[in-house]
């Protein structure tokens, strides 16, 4: 998963900047393909069984067949940048979705289980 940051002048916060971060998901285009990717030859064996091999295995098999489309992306991000209403993050496509989903659902996850005793941290004298 790669991050874009787009800023771009308008209404808004001070000096009339405003900022987004893109979030894409796999989108079919040749970023997979041996025109943009390059891997070694012989892969480490220590390595077998490892979330590494399991990208590459899944590399070798993706090319052409990811879910996003490149032009509605696009259009997308096109559409969000040029309207009022900027949001701070936009996840682009499915999967980007669901990895922010997983995401927020382990950071309520880590608060529930440690929100009291973190709390607890503070000096006994502050309000």
């Amino acid at each position: 998963m790669s991050t874009w940051f787009i800023t771009g002048a308008s209404r808004g916060p001070p000096f009339g900047i405003r900022s987004m971060v893109v979030e894409p998901g796999v989108f079919r285009t040749d970023f997979l393909g041996t025109s943009s990717l390059s891997t070694v030859a012989r892969r480490l064996p220590a390595y077998d069984g490892t979330p590494a091999h399991a990208t590459l295995d899944w590399s070798d098999t993706a090319n052409h067949t990811q879910l996003g489309d490149p032009v509605k992306g696009a259009a997308l991000i096109h559409e969000v940048t040029t309207g009022d209403d900027l949001p701070g993050r936009l996840p682009l496509g499915r999967d980007a979705i669901e990895r922010r989903q997983a995401t927020l659902r382990t950071l309520r996850d880590d608060l529930a289980t440690w929100q009291n005793r973190s709390a607890a941290t503070a000096c006994d004298d502050a309000a």
